[in-house]
């Protein structure tokens, strides 16, 4: 079987528990994924796949050698859990057997027309659950409540964020804040002088130890958290995907808007804030227990906008609220 799910970062993690389900009900002998170059370097969290076929968006001039590699396959069936234009030509050069892929209720961009069977969500919202239902369709036994997919970190990383983590003074609990999100998504972010009187509140009540991370492309996002915080913190440079979910897992929370550190703190069990404005939560909140979401009251939110001249989804969203927020999580933490 081939998996098709190439983007964004925060969706082909919201298919690990579809594939997982898949894995382990041995139905078949072989599972390949198809993702993107960005991607591709999530999918070594997940143990048991056979086979990643990256797809060089970036690279358009190895466009057609990777079409070539496409025809040579004849893959029994293919399951495209992305569902529109994009993923439709990867299709158009793939000789499998049968595909599948979700039915219009869900697919965009009538990408289910070019499916043997189009499927249907059965009434799920969230991208997870309807990963789950897509599987259970076809016959796999997958969970009615989504599972936390078995991820697996490099033990290096993990004893490199033990030691960035030994050089935060004090003994409080360490909370990470990371104010990006893609650049696409950069609607859904939350202000830096926010975080940073969150920063402070959480000091102040908690003892916290604030770790602030971001992107390669966020330093300047990250330095003016940083600057507005009056209690000590420690921003690591950014050293790839692997060091990055190291620390998501070491830290006692996490606080971002809907991104990719987000879910993926919450798929390795580390408690969650998230911050929602124009995205609902609903279909893209975190998947898992121990989370908690923050929305604002404006009118229009949720909407389907991707770019918006006045915020007020997020701009309206108080730290106090957040505070009031990750101070249940860490309480219960404690526990």
């Amino acid at each position: 079987m081939l998996i098709v799910r190439l983007s964004s970062l925060g969706d082909v993690l919201f298919a690990f528990p579809a594939v997982q389900a898949l894995l382990d009900s041995g139905r078949a002998t072989r599972v390949a994924w198809l993702v993107e170059d960005r991607a591709a370097a999530l999918l070594a969290l997940l143990p048991g796949l056979d086979e990643v076929l990256v797809f060089p968006r970036r690279r358009r001039s190895a466009w057609p050698a990777h079409a070539v590699r496409l025809l040579a396959r004849r893959d029994d069936l293919v399951l495209d859990l992305q569902g529109n234009l994009k993923s439709r030509a990867q299709l158009l050069f793939l000789r499998s057997r049968c595909t599948a892929g979700f039915d219009a209720s869900v697919a965009r961009e009538r990408a289910h027309l070019a499916y043997d069977r189009a499927i249907s969500p059965q009434g799920s919202r969230h991208r997870v659950a309807q990963g789950l239902a897509f599987m259970r369709a076809l016959g796999v036994p997958a969970p009615l409540e989504p599972v936390r997919p078995r991820l697996r970190l490099p033990d290096a990383a993990c004893a490199r964020a033990r030691e960035l983590l030994a050089r935060l003074p004090g003994s409080g609990p360490v909370v990470v804040l990371h104010p990006g999100t893609s650049a696409f998504g950069q609607l859904k972010r939350w202000a830096p002088e926010r975080f940073a009187e969150l920063g402070d509140l959480l000091a102040a009540r908690h003892g916290a130890r604030l770790l602030l991370t971001g992107g390669p492309t966020e330093s300047a996002l990250v330095q003016a958290l940083r600057a507005g915080l009056r209690t000590p913190s420690l921003a690591p440079a950014p050293a790839g995907l692997p060091d990055l979910a190291a620390l998501l897992q070491a830290a006692q929370l996490v606080v971002a808007s809907d991104s990719l550190p987000l879910h993926l703190a919450n798929a390795l069990g580390t408690p969650v804030v998230g911050l929602y404005g124009p995205k609902d939560p609903a279909v893209t909140g975190p998947a898992f227990d121990r989370a908690r979401v923050v929305r604002g009251d404006a009118a229009c939110s949720p909407c389907t906008l991707r770019r918006c001249r006045d915020r007020i989804c997020m701009d309206e969203l108080p730290a106090a609220a957040v505070a009031a927020a990750a101070g249940e999580l860490l309480a219960a933490s404690a526990r």
